[in-house]
């Protein structure tokens, strides 16, 4: 085979750019994927995102560093074959190591004690350092083969423009395309496809042995991946923001029950035969809900819709405010979940909730009664937990509600603060068990007026604020801990 040249003499060829621009939408693509992948496990946070960030350019920084200090000393051939190796490594490292192994190893972590930062830290340095370390060093040994009239600065300022663009539409294409289309298991396959793709454009004269390799690694990736996306389940879809799956398994009372898992979490449940909602805390809603005989209702959180439907039933309810900040949500719920269309009473908003609040304040909106369940999997939103947002639900609601899961003593730090921050917006605070003779970390329902079953909770506790949150680890501490 006649090895890729760079050279102006026979044209300069598009390859390089090719390569660089699929390096830098792998890259991006891999950020998001592992972000994407921890949220059951700790929660979508500024956390797990500004560490997982600090992770990845770490790992830019000594592969540029690298790259660039053994392209200065290889010949065009040597560097050619290293950045051909490099590229398939990284390709096998993310789909038959990182990307398989990551929920795990997150969980382990937080099983030994480790705090949220630490936890993620080390997971994402000991899955994603090395791979994301080889793939960088596209770029400097990129710019040394292109540079052929001397201008290093011109060279390397075309590979990373190429590499930034890439990165741009990886950030981009990964979570508003390719989650929704493919699912993200499958979103990991593109990220070894481009890079396998490009070890096999660079690898010149040696691309049987190649083509080999990154054969049989795409063989691993995809056995890891069929292994671990075997369900039971009689739906699944990736959003952008979640994994959704609907199951159907026998419940305790030995009736056939229909669950939303929405990020790892039951989210909803329904009996199969009657359609009637198997929660027992989505019933202690329900009754604390009659007692306001509110006609206009806000729930944040949609959820299956379950509420929604059944409060929409009572006569003097006008109209239910459905806000989910994924659209996916309402479609998935009727033909996947309820398997009914939802009642003419019911509006969905898919908007988040800080901003629709706000938003329906404006429009003068006002209702008898508001539920937030925003929980899903093993977390809540850390923007929904801080009196900023409290105050901002209790100024469109006479009567306000919140599902919280938390240990049944009320004595963790995320108890204790997350009921403070609600008083503090609210003035008063009151706690039903809402699933009496569960586990020790159960569902309450916290309500700002004395509703049926209810208990003044006089506790203290730190408030949770914008500027000063940390009710992300609180809370992974507490699930942990549990």
């Amino acid at each position: 085979m006649v090895p890729i040249s760079f050279s102006r003499e026979q044209g300069e060829s598009a390859l390089p750019w090719i390569v660089a621009f699929s390096e830098g939408f792998s890259t991006l693509a891999v950020e998001v994927i592992a972000i994407r992948l921890a949220i059951p496990i700790v929660g979508s946070s500024i956390t797990l995102t500004g560490v997982m960030l600090g992770v990845v350019l770490f790992a830019l920084s000594a592969g540029y560093w690298r790259g660039g200090a053994l392209s200065a000393k290889w010949d065009r051939d040597a560097t050619r074959r290293r950045l051909s190796v490099n590229l398939l490594a990284a390709a096998a490292l993310y789909g038959v190591v990182a990307f398989p192994l990551e929920a795990p190893a997150l969980e382990k972590a937080l099983d030994l004690g480790l705090d949220l930062p630490l936890a993620i830290g080390v997971t994402a340095s000991l899955l994603f350092l090395l791979p994301i370390y080889l793939a960088s060093q596209t770029v400097p040994m990129l710019a040394e083969l292109t540079n052929v009239d001397g201008k290093a600065g011109k060279a390397s300022g075309k590979v990373l423009f190429f590499s930034t663009v890439g990165s741009v539409a990886g950030g981009i294409v990964t979570p508003v395309w390719l989650f929704p289309s493919i699912g993200v298991a499958r979103s990991t396959w593109v990220v070894f496809a481009l890079l396998a793709a490009g070890a096999l454009a660079m690898s010149a004269r040696r691309l049987r042995p190649v083509a080999s390799a990154a054969l049989g690694a795409f063989l691993l990736v995809a056995a890891s991946n069929a292994m671990a996306a075997r369900t039971t389940a009689k739906y699944a879809f990736d959003s952008a923001y979640q994994t959704i799956r609907v199951e159907e398994d026998p419940a305790a009372n030995g009736r056939m029950e229909r669950a939303l898992i929405m990020g790892g979490g039951r989210a909803s449940g329904i009996y199969t035969d009657t359609g009637e909602t198997s929660f027992a805390y989505a019933h202690a809603v329900q009754r604390a809900f009659e007692t306001t005989r509110a006609e206009y209702v806000l729930v944040i959180g949609a959820a299956g819709f379950t509420f929604p439907r059944d409060a929409s039933a009572f006569p003097y309810v006008r109209r239910v405010d459905a806000v989910d900040v994924d659209p996916a949500v309402k479609r998935i719920a009727e033909r996947e979940f309820l398997r009914q269309p939802l009642p003419a009473k019911v509006r969905f908003l898919p908007l988040s909730a800080r901003y629709a609040v706000r938003k329906l304040r404006r429009d003068g909106q006002r209702y008898g009664f508001t539920l937030i369940d925003a929980f899903f999997g093993k977390s809540v939103p850390d923007e929904l937990t801080t009196v900023e947002f409290f105050r901002d639900v209790a100024a469109v609601s006479d009567h306000t509600s919140m599902n919280v899961i938390m240990d049944r003593e009320m004595s963790s730090a995320f108890a204790r603060n997350i009921l403070a921050s609600i008083r503090e917006a609210w003035g008063r605070v009151w706690v039903t068990d809402a699933k009496p003779g569960d586990s020790d970390m159960t569902n309450a329902l916290v309500t700002s007026w004395a509703a049926p079953g209810a208990i003044e909770w006089k506790g203290s506790g730190m408030v949770y604020r914008d500027d000063r949150n940390s009710a992300d680890k609180d809370h992974v501490d507490l699930v942990w801990n549990q």
